[in-house]
């Protein structure tokens, strides 16, 4: 998948989703980044910083598709957030 200039190889198996992203400074090579869907990132990052954890990247929009964001829990573990943008 390019889009929004992001490649992207994705895969689904029934209700399962996934992806593999180019190599980049958020995704290094060895690294799973697991998303987690939200219904509001912020409030999210509030709570996980509230924590312990740390955002490591604040809520970033992939153009008219969706929003994520990076954080770490308390013990360094890397995830995300994500939540699809929804047509009117």
């Amino acid at each position: 998948m390019d889009d929004k200039g992001m490649e992207y190889t994705v895969w689904q198996s029934g209700n399962i989703r996934g992806g593999f992203p180019d190599s980049d400074d958020n995704y290094k090579p060895g690294d799973v980044i697991v998303y987690i869907d939200s219904k509001d990132i912020d409030a999210d990052l509030k709570k996980i910083g509230g924590n312990g954890g740390k955002t490591l990247l604040g809520k970033t929009e992939i153009p008219g598709v969706a929003w994520y964001a990076f954080f770490a829990d308390p013990t360094g573990n890397r995830m995300a957030l994500y939540t699809k943008m929804h047509s009117a």
